[in-house]
């Protein structure tokens, strides 16, 4: 079987000073041990489609600031342990009183190792740095600093340092690598895709507002004032809770949600069915 990297010369070609940016991305994959990628040869011609994660910001990447999942400073051991098994990650950002404040995170492993009983159980001790970004910083920018750093979470924040969202290792190299097959699939951007049969597939994280340029208005006017961003978040609104897979969410509009890909901390693909025809 062929070598993964064989499929992937815009990236592994070596030109005049690329050297640590190739490097860097083949080190950060087999340190996540993604398994072999290979694709049959009819596949291989729409891997050019992956060029386009060139061009994807921690702001197209990242998880919304209302899908976080966190921890605050003051929790008890028996509150952290409980939010790992709700929530499936291996680490979590720990706050004081709000996502604004952000000390860190912790990573499940550390309490795994630690000696601390329920009694004198501080998460203080337990806190690994965690970096802040701006929206616009470029992914691959993101996964050299990533890599200099030993750093595996990064907080996005907006130009008042409020919270914009959250971006991880595990997603960054999953964009480059996991989603091949889904990208080869797909034509059309990532986000957004109309079917023959007029159901809609989109990502999770697709702008609301952009979406709704495209198939009309969806949201009521409640959902307008509630500073809902993506679709994922619109889903979440109505749920108040991350579906499952194969579920179906209706709408006051009348239109359904139906969940394609979803994981612990948010949702990764839907389809909108019984959109108009003709949107306004």
């Amino acid at each position: 079987m062929k070598d993964w990297r064989s499929y992937f010369p815009f990236l592994f070609k070596k030109k005049e000073g690329d050297g640590s940016l190739r490097e860097t991305i083949e080190e950060l994959i087999e340190e996540e041990e993604i398994e072999d990628t290979s694709l049959a040869p009819d596949e291989r011609e729409m891997l050019t489609n992956i060029l386009s994660l060139r061009d994807l910001t921690a702001k197209d990447l990242m998880i919304p600031r209302a899908e976080i999942i966190g921890v605050s400073h003051d929790s008890s051991l028996e509150q952290v342990i409980a939010v790992f098994k709700s929530s499936q990650v291996m680490r979590l950002p720990v706050y004081r009183q709000t996502l604004d404040d952000i000390l860190g995170y912790t990573h499940l492993r550390d309490l795994i190792d630690s000696t601390s009983t329920p009694k004198n159980f501080k998460i203080q001790a337990h806190l690994h740095k965690i970096d802040y970004i701006s929206p616009s910083m470029r992914i691959l920018d993101l996964l050299l600093k990533m890599r200099s750093t030993g750093e595996k979470m990064a907080i996005v924040v907006d130009e008042h340092g409020g919270v914009d969202g959250l971006v991880t290792l595990n997603d960054l190299v999953e964009e480059i690598v996991g989603d091949i097959q889904d990208v080869a699939q797909m034509s059309t951007p990532l986000h957004f895709f109309r079917r023959p049969d007029g159901i809609v597939v989109v990502n999770g994280r697709m702008d609301i507002e952009e979406l709704e340029k495209k198939v009309g208005a969806i949201r009521t006017e409640e959902e307008k004032e509630e500073e809902i961003d993506t679709i994922g978040g619109l889903v979440l609104h109505l749920t108040d809770r991350i579906p499952q897979r194969g579920e179906l969410i209706a709408h006051p509009s009348g239109i359904e949600f139906e969940i394609i890909e979803a994981d612990s901390r948010r949702i990764k693909r839907l389809e909108i069915h019984g959109l108009p025809d003709n949107p306004a």
